[in-house]
């Protein structure tokens, strides 16, 4: 074991190369990275916000414009930031259970529901796995839903071909820590809509600006992050309590802001870089598969047909709650940060229960991932020895994995 080193569960370098030159103020910053955008993947009228649960909420308002539904279909399974914009929104929580074979929604579930009340579907691609949103955009046309396309995790991922955050109504991504590229807090919303598209505006025109002190928080978190990363030193920040890194919160009254100018720019220097760390993280998760497929007690939820995932972090679902604590621990002393990820169902939250419509479907499906999930890394600072390491560790060859490579 090595107490100085800890591969961090997920992340997407931030070179000082574009963080530096991203402080100095230069005009068209929204222009250049709408044209990146429309140019590497076909999506149209970006709208540049705070967050990626800010580009929902904002969708989600725009949407229940005009229209007399106010439940919004989301995974039973999936991150808080779901349901808290979705109760952001003013709008109630209708929840579909998940398949853990796909961590799609389960399309059985999904049309049992009574989807005349129901504004819009919203999948998750978590771990950037696409889910079957040719088949999404069918049955919410037939039901005469709103589909949008969560691509929070998915952003460089498809499906049929099609960039995901393309299909549907609306489509969004997220510039958080731990997305496919970030710039410390942002999102991203698209619409091929021009009816959706000038009510989007409408809101985003009256969105405050961000603040001096959210600025500098996100110059100085992106500075630091920039340097912190490295296996050698994450331990370092690993370690402070008050951080929370990757704490899951459900919070329906977070804030609503333009994206900052800094921010704008550094996605827009950030953003070429997006191909190849996805072809990274899509080679680690290959090895992963085939160095723990086949391990007893070890099921690895699979990409549905047609899609071409980028594998923000690679799912695995241990025989049940005590073996993945034990796995996890493996993990651990190895030198490997892999993460339990959303710590309950949706349902479960702790306080949500007034924000959820009446006589909810049981979601089993969704209880079981929760109770067994956990994710490894698979971003670029994961090296040759550490996906090793993670495949000794899971399959338990040895007493003691061996210590990752410095």
């Amino acid at each position: 074991m090595n107490r100085f080193r800890l591969v961090a569960p997920a992340g997407a370098p931030l070179p000082a190369r574009t963080v530096l030159p991203s402080l100095v103020p230069s005009g068209g910053d929204r222009h250049a990275l709408a044209a990146l955008l429309r140019e590497r993947l076909g999506v149209q009228n970006p709208f540049f916000v705070s967050s990626g649960r800010a580009a929902l909420a904002i969708l989600l308002k725009a949407m229940r414009q005009g229209s007399d539904r106010r439940e919004v279909i989301v995974p039973a399974y999936t991150c808080f930031s779901v349901p808290s914009a979705v109760a952001r929104a003013g709008l109630t929580i209708r929840l579909c259970d998940v398949d853990p074979k796909t961590l799609d929604l389960d399309l059985n579930a999904l049309v049992r529901l009574d989807l005349r009340r129901a504004l819009c579907i919203v999948p998750s691609g978590l771990y950037g796995l696409p889910g079957d949103l040719v088949a999404l955009e069918q049955i919410a046309r037939t039901s005469g839903a709103f589909l949008v396309d969560d691509a929070a995790q998915c952003l460089g991922a498809t499906k049929e071909g099609r960039a995901c955050g393309s299909f549907g109504d609306a489509g969004f991504y997220s510039l958080g820590r731990g997305k496919g590229i970030t710039t410390m807090g942002g999102g991203i919303l698209v619409t091929p809509r021009q009816d959706l598209a000038r009510r989007i505006a409408g809101i985003v025109r009256d969105l405050r600006r961000p603040s001096a002190w959210a600025v500098g928080a996100a110059v100085a978190s992106s500075a630091a992050y920039s340097t912190m990363l490295r296996p050698s030193r994450y331990w370092l920040i690993d370690r402070v309590p008050f951080l929370e890194l990757g704490a899951s919160r459900f919070e329906p009254d977070f804030r609503i802001a333009r994206l900052s100018a800094y921010q704008t720019r550094l996605a827009t220097r950030i953003f070429p870089r997006l191909d190849s760390y996805n072809e990274i993280r899509r080679n680690h998760a290959d090895q992963l598969r085939s160095g723990i497929e086949g391990v007893e007690g070890i099921e690895i939820p699979r990409p549905v047909e047609g899609a071409s995932p980028v594998y923000l972090r690679f799912p695995v679902l241990a025989r049940d709650g005590a073996d993945r604590a034990r796995l996890l621990a493996r993990l651990r002393r190895a030198g490997i940060g892999a993460s339990t990820s959303y710590p309950t169902a949706i349902g479960d939250i702790p306080g949500i229960g007034s924000y959820l419509a009446r006589h909810q479907e049981v979601c089993p499906g969704a209880r079981e991932i929760a109770a067994r999930i956990f994710t490894l890394p698979t971003h670029p600072g994961v090296t040759a020895r550490d996906i090793e390491v993670i495949v000794e560790a899971v399959r338990g060859d040895q007493g003691h994995a061996p210590e990752a490579s410095r």
